[in-house]
């Protein structure tokens, strides 16, 4: 399956995204980034996909947005400017509503933008050679839509450096940051992404979904709001089919290490 720039690969319990636009070193336009929310939302219903990957064509994450078409909307209204926000908005909070997990898979740079689509996803995993930064403030933007990201992952002074800095950043700086999980060779990525994903196919997907969405509901709040949402949370895990078989399969395993 293929969209405008956008190629969608699904193999076994997983299903890749390849930003695919490499004249502009995979720049997201407006367009394409309605259609990843689009894509991303159509493979979470997908029952025998289990993890989405994130990555872009050959040696390139993504350039950030296309800036072509920022040039073409320096002119524009607010209403217009209003209206065409509405992609970028959508794309950097559907991923923590989804099912399933989402794996950024970084080779080569991931800016702007993309370092923002990055921070979203809920695991990331680049090569040695990988490079993140915002540099929008060199150009007179700011980081706008990916700073909700950038501060929920990174915390408010990373965020802030990079946001009103501008500077670029290697793959090691970016793991201490907390803006990566892994960086590896390029020639190691894919195995260890592989890796990953076979982690979910061994869990219970109901389990997944349930461990996602209470995280993102707890970790957006303070202690005590996260606290009372645990507590209500709390049954849909206790009473489930799945914790019973878990359990079960448990002592059924304790029972043959002691014969």
């Amino acid at each position: 399956m293929s969209t405008t720039q956008l190629l969608v690969q699904r193999r076994g319990p997983c299903a890749t995204i390849t930003l695919s636009n490499p004249a502009k070193r995979n720049a997201i336009a407006t367009v394409t980034a309605g259609e990843l929310v689009e894509t991303l939302l159509m493979l979470d219903r997908e029952e025998d996909i289990r993890a989405i990957v994130i990555t872009g064509e050959g040696n390139c994450f993504s350039s950030g947005g296309d800036l072509d078409e920022f040039l073409s909307t320096v002119d524009a209204g607010g209403t217009q400017l209003w209206e065409t926000g509405e992609p970028w908005q959508r794309l950097f909070s559907v991923i923590p509503t989804l099912s399933k997990p989402v794996i950024a898979r970084v080779v080569g740079p991931a800016m702007a933008g993309a370092c923002g689509l990055v921070a979203a996803c809920d695991f990331a995993y680049c090569s040695e050679d990988a490079k993140f930064g915002s540099p929008e403030i060199k150009i007179g933007l700011f980081p706008l839509f990916i700073l909700p990201a950038l501060v929920s992952r990174l915390g408010e002074r990373h965020a802030l450096d990079l946001s009103l800095t501008g500077r670029t950043i290697d793959a090691d700086e970016a793991s201490r940051m907390g803006l990566v999980n892994r960086v590896t060779s390029t020639d190691e990525i894919d195995g260890l992404v592989e890796q990953l994903v076979k982690s979910f196919t061994a869990l219970e997907s109901a389990t997944v979904r349930r461990g996602k969405h209470a995280f993102h509901k707890i970790s957006s709040v303070g202690l005590t709001e996260g606290l009372e949402l645990a507590r209500g949370l709390r049954p849909a895990f206790m009473c489930s089919d799945e914790l019973r078989r878990g359990i079960e399969k448990f002592f059924a395993n304790k029972k043959e290490v002691k014969a």
